[in-house]
């Protein structure tokens, strides 16, 4: 979720993400101040509040907190995370796991008309309809005849997502998914009003005029290219547990503002991605830290449909040109980790870490001479009579702030150093930069893949022939096969091969090459309460509180 629920998302710059947890509601109540606001950061405007069309953390930011879907991720006292219910009250599945059925609790819009199953069959199937072209709507591909729907041999109405009454909601699946209740809190599944849509047209979820919500909080404000403001929904069904009144984001490319911002108490969340400021604010005594993995990596990749990167060993060499570890320790400050693979750490099979089961994949050491001897070998098979020093490359960079400008040097400076080639930047933002990797309009590109669950499906799946998403034209029908069967099969070691199949099929391939796992260092002004994180969901303030001063 992209999506978060990713989904794409900018190479360089990681935007906040936090999850409700459970609290104290005696202590909380009796520490909270009468007006609570709270200040923080968007790097980007968000393209779109449409739920089943957004593809960026900065549009998910906000739709967790305005939409409820059936479920929310939250954690356990032992700091696990777990799925707590939201819209729906309960659910039940059959024995074989192929159909689910969700009652859902009385709750409302803020319109004040109820919600009912009918709004979630609507929005779900608004996700899979051909005619609204959901980039992301393959990752629901395991409901019934959603395939078939997404491509238009289908009518709506024989997808597997029914309204058994106004508080049923019943899904039926292709086969027994393992991940399916991890995909429930995905924008994709969020209930969606048919009359707004329909009112709204093209208009639908780019202004508080054009949205109508089921979340604690409410769309109030979107000065675009400046600020999001929420304002908490006095209709929500557990208003009670929601302490904050009101939520600005402010758009802010800059870092440098933004840090300044939170240091001077003019925001209270921020993340910093520079050392100097991250020990600036444990310095202070005023902020506490809440590191940890994002469940992101950052990644290059390359456009095979025309130019060098048409022959695997240009792009083999590519990979190996990436000079992994100096990366993370020098542009990235020893924040962010080496990355030889795709899946992130954090992200867990049969209840253990994939990349502690799967390893590092970090190849042996390879020299320089190593790396360009591919790349000469590649230019050979293509018939192209030029040393690497004559080969000019165009990076696409997806931001134009300062911080993207330096990551380009050093980029520039470390393939003419592994591979003599001459690379060139080109800075946009970031709906310009989608829209022309969509079109396959670049030599190459970096960007971050957020996973939207926890499971290997949510970085992989992104590879498949059927995502609208992928950054490359890569279709592998044996890739499609093997996240075929890790998406289906019973049997755990039969999944966690599949998995580690697809994934070095992908690697070997080359159309990407990993370079950083994502590293978060959070920092929250220490009057900030009831904070839990987890890395599969945005932006959640449901459940946090600021301590009253004494």
């Amino acid at each position: 979720m992209f999506r978060k629920n990713k989904v794409l998302l900018m190479v360089i710059l990681s935007v906040l993400f936090l999850s409700a947890c459970g609290k104290d509601k005696e202590s909380s109540s009796e520490t909270a101040s009468k007006f609570q606001s709270v200040n923080t950061f968007l790097v980007s405007e968000p393209k779109t509040l449409d739920p089943s069309m957004a593809t960026d953390t900065y549009s998910t930011d906000i739709l967790i907190n305005i939409f409820e879907g059936l479920t929310r991720m939250s954690k356990d006292s032992s700091g696990e995370d777990v799925l707590e219910g939201a819209g729906a009250l309960s659910w039940e599945t059959s024995e074989d796991e192929t159909v689910w059925t969700f009652k859902l609790r009385d709750h409302k819009w803020t319109d004040g008309i109820k919600v009912t199953a009918h709004d979630y069959v609507y929005g779900i199937g608004r996700s899979l309809d051909s005619a609204t072209a959901s980039p992301y709507a393959y990752l629901l591909f395991p409901i019934k005849n959603s395939r078939e729907v997404n491509r238009g041999d289908l009518p709506l109405e024989d997808l597997g997502v029914r309204a058994v009454d106004d508080a049923t909601l019943e899904i039926t699946l292709e086969k027994r998914t393992p991940y399916f209740m991890e995909l429930t809190y995905s924008a994709l599944m969020f209930p969606e009003r048919r009359d707004i849509v329909e009112k709204s047209g093209d208009l639908y979820g780019s202004t508080a005029e054009h949205i109508v919500s089921n979340g604690p909080f409410s769309l109030d404000l979107w000065e675009h290219e400046q600020k999001v403001s929420l304002k908490k929904n006095e209709g929500y069904w557990d208003k009670d547990s929601v302490n904050i009144d009101q939520i600005n984001f402010y758009i802010t490319r800059d870092e440098n503002v933004r840090m300044s911002m939170l240091f001077k108490g003019e925001a209270q969340i921020g993340e910093a991605s520079k050392k100097e400021w991250a020990d600036k604010f444990l310095a202070s005594g005023d902020f506490y830290e809440y590191p940890g993995y994002s469940a992101a990596t950052n990644y290059l990749f390359f456009n095979g449909n025309e130019g060098i990167f048409k022959n695997k060993n240009i792009r083999k060499a590519f990979s190996l040109g990436i000079k992994r570890d100096e990366m993370a320790d020098t542009v990235y400050r020893g924040l962010f980790d080496p990355a030889y693979a795709l899946v992130s750490p954090g992200i867990h099979i049969n209840g253990r870490d994939f990349r502690g089961v799967a390893g590092t994949k970090k190849p042996e050491d390879k020299t320089t001479g190593e790396a360009r001897e591919y790349l000469i070998k590649g230019l050979q098979e293509l018939g192209i009579d030029k040393t690497p020093e004559e080969i000019n490359i165009t990076y696409l960079n997806p931001s134009t702030s300062t911080w993207a400008r330096t990551y380009s040097e050093y980029l520039a400076a470390m393939y003419k150093e592994t591979l003599g080639v001459n690379i060139t930047s080109e800075f946009l933002s970031w709906p310009l930069f989608e829209e022309r990797v969509k079109n396959r309009d670049y030599d190459m590109g970096g960007m971050a893949w957020y996973a939207d669950y926890n499971d290997p499906s949510s970085f992989l799946e992104l590879f498949i022939s059927e995502s609208d998403v992928s950054p490359v034209s890569w279709d592998n029908s044996d890739y499609d096969d093997l996240l075929g069967t890790a998406s289906h099969t019973d049997d755990p070691k039969e999944r966690l091969k599949a998995f580690m199949a697809a994934e070095d099929l992908l690697l070997d391939e080359g159309w990407i090459a990993p370079t950083v796992y994502i590293k978060r260092r959070l920092f929250l002004a220490d009057n900030i309460k009831g904070y839990s994180l987890t890395p599969f969901t945005s932006a959640d303030f449901k459940n946090i509180y600021i301590e009253k001063n004494n």
